[in-house]
């Protein structure tokens, strides 16, 4: 089961999996608790509950009757069953979180116990007032606990959804990486800012992640090129492309495609250079593609071109930028 938000800084849908769907129903179950308690208080305070006297008007008696504190009590008993249930849905809640347990804690009462048995005596008023206020403050303890967990899977899947973790493209590999190296054009030794993967010329290229298309543009180095903002400073470049899918403005989302690898710009062959720029300071892609597990692609509604065997072995003379 799978929520899909919209966030209002961030590009793109988000899918709140089934642990967001766990605090949902955990604030559902406290607005019910809630709701029933004092809607069962008021009725009772107003004589309306059954059992309570029609003959004698309220401003007459002010007492409420027996049956309505026996009935108020029970429903004390069911709103503290709820709240226990919130607690380890809480626990589970907050495993799933990621967040210790020591820093979250619902059950604050100490420990109770002994065997189940009938009241000694009915609760008077002033004994119910007491365990409503309770109850009332341990209920909202636990909303506001669970809106921080609530928050907490929200920024986590956000992040996730925009880290560029996805490998650019599916075949190929890595021929040259990320650092000092020898240029192919001059021989000198100079600073590589990225990755180049080796592949035939209209080889799908995917965004590492999902966000916003800043740029989408010829560069005389990189040849077709596009750039990613994937918001908190952190972008992307494709470079060398023989064929761009998207425009400036575009928003796109992890996995889709938005070019064919080519060897425009200054390379000696077909490949995508791939850049990763955290506050326009370049890092080394390889650092965010291995935090991916296995590398992944979207499934692609388009047909990808053929590519005969004769183009594969064309393609492994390696890149320039």
């Amino acid at each position: 089961m799978q929520i899909i938000l919209i966030h209002p800084r961030k590009a793109g849908a988000v899918h709140l999996s089934r642990r967001g769907v766990f605090v949902a129903i955990g604030a559902a179950l406290l607005t019910v608790a809630a709701l029933s308690v004092g809607g069962t208080w008021l009725a009772a305070k107003q004589g309306l509950l059954p059992g309570a006297s029609a003959s004698a008007p309220a401003a007459a008696d002010p007492r409420i009757t027996r049956e309505n504190l026996n009935l108020m009590a029970a429903r004390i008993g069911e709103m503290q069953a709820q709240i226990a249930r919130l607690d380890a849905l809480g626990a589970r809640v907050s495993g799933l979180a990621g967040v210790p347990p020591r820093e979250f804690n619902f059950k604050s009462q100490p420990g109770r116990g002994g065997p189940e048995g009938a009241f000694s005596r009915p609760m008077s008023m002033p004994e119910i007032q007491s365990e409503l206020d309770r109850l009332t403050r341990s209920a909202d303890q636990r909303n506001d606990y669970l809106s921080v967990l609530e928050s907490t899977l929200m920024d986590r899947q956000i992040h996730a959804k925009l880290m560029p973790t996805v490998r650019p493209v599916a075949t190929g590999y890595d021929s040259s990486g990320f650092g000092v190296r020898i240029d192919p054009f001059t021989g000198r030794r100079t600073q590589h800012d990225g990755v180049d993967f080796v592949g035939p010329v209209g080889t799908p290229i995917v965004a590492a992640a999902g966000g916003v298309v800043v740029a989408s543009e010829f560069h005389h180095e990189y040849g077709n090129m596009i750039d990613i903002d994937h918001g908190n400073g952190l972008k992307t470049r494709y470079a060398h492309a023989s064929k761009v899918f998207v425009k400036v403005g575009d928003i796109v989302k992890a996995g889709e495609r938005i070019a064919l690898i080519g060897r425009t710009g200054r390379a000696t062959g077909p490949h995508l250079h791939f850049e990763v720029h955290v506050n326009d300071v370049p890092q080394n892609p390889v650092a965010f593609l291995e935090n991916a597990g296995q590398p992944k692609m979207a499934v692609n509604k388009t047909p990808a071109p053929s590519v005969a065997a004769a183009d594969i072995g064309k393609s492994m003379a390696a890149a320039g930028h």
